[in-house]
């Protein structure tokens, strides 16, 4: 088992001048891919994904910015129901999007503005004008608009185990660098089609990934946040492809702890029926409520995106236990896309 190391102070490893390899716990370092501007315009990738948890719903929003297009979604699933409240992507021009080399500087992370679609993460201490609701120097505040969605929330890291942080090559000269977080503390609320749904309280996570990418990029994710059946906090992010095992993990009140990669088990023709995620400590099954799909084709991009939401069952081994979970929400997905 790998263990994680705290993480770099720099991208870059001063005595190798190449990106500091490794899987860690703690933040990444602001990133710096020192390429030249035609490689960042069609290599460079960043995406900010944010997920909540509550006792209600789960929640998911991206934005996603390439040199030549930008993108966003968000969806709402309702746990009771298992079916979708609210469930948007739009498409937008290079402008229409930025998301930060450093995710932990003050002021904003990730934006997107598009029609009637807004999108802002910011990061913003507690004095100087922070909202109520921001409870420290380590909150993000989000602000979502969507024709049928509105969130507004704090999502307080300052309690949170640490993130796993990952950079990894990927392929010749190409790297890439990434953060998730979970089981951060959220206040705030939405309204999804009419409905207002109440934060307080709720699990908050993200995922920040930056990197030159290759041109054909394929990977299964997972990752899930709520109450084992203890009743203990637990969390966990996995994938498999693309980084690979240096960034799966689970998160639990007492830290981050390194898991193995998993293969995942499902039928790409009937993405709503159960999947599995099976490896070394890990004998999960998702059971699909129900499924957001994107299919794109921008002639330079053309992607099939499948992110199901529903609930975990099974064991995970955290740090040489195992803990059984059990309706779990979260989500899992396939991503085969030529960017």
């Amino acid at each position: 088992m790998r263990i994680l190391s705290p993480a770099p102070p720099a991208f870059v490893d001063p005595a190798t001048r190449a990106p500091a390899f490794g899987s860690y716990a703690g933040p990444l370092p602001p990133i710096d891919l020192g390429r030249a501007l035609v490689d960042r315009a069609l290599r460079r990738k960043k995406w900010f994904y944010v997920a909540l948890a509550s006792d209600e719903v789960w929640v998911s929003l991206a934005v996603v910015r390439m040199g030549y297009a930008t993108s966003a979604f968000a969806f709402v699933f309702d746990l009771a129901s298992r079916r979708m409240l609210v469930d948007r992507s739009v498409v937008g021009p290079p402008r229409a999007a930025e998301v930060a080399d450093d995710p932990h500087g003050p002021g904003p992370v990730a934006r997107f503005g598009s029609g009637r679609t807004s999108i802002a993460v910011e990061r913003r201490p507690a004095t100087g004008g922070a909202r109520a609701g921001a409870a420290g120097p380590d909150a993000l505040e989000l602000r979502a608009r969507f024709a049928d969605l509105d969130v507004d929330v704090a999502i307080d890291e300052a309690t949170a185990p640490p993130a796993i942080s990952a950079i990894a090559e990927i392929g010749p000269s190409l790297a890439s660098a990434t953060e998730k977080r979970a089981l951060a503390a959220v206040r705030g609320s939405l309204v999804a089609s009419g409905r207002r749904v109440s934060l307080d309280g709720a699990l908050g996570g993200y995922d920040y990934t930056h990197g030159l990418m290759p041109r054909h990029t394929r990977w299964r994710w997972a990752f899930a946040m709520g109450r084992a059946a203890d009743g203990a906090a637990v969390a966990f992010n996995v994938v498999e492809g693309f980084v690979g095992e240096a960034e799966c993990a689970a998160f639990a009140p007492g830290g981050v702890f390194p898991i193995r990669e998993p293969r995942f088990d499902f039928d790409a023709a009937r993405p709503d029926a159960p999947w599995r995620l099976v490896g070394e400590g890990i004998d999960l099954t998702f059971d699909v409520g129900a499924v957001h799909a994107q299919r794109t084709n921008l002639v330079l991009v053309r992607s099939r995106f499948l992110q199901p939401a529903g609930t975990f069952r099974g064991t995970l081994r955290i740090d040489g236990r195992d803990v059984a979970l059990e309706g779990v929400p979260g989500v899992v997905e396939d991503q085969d896309v030529l960017w």
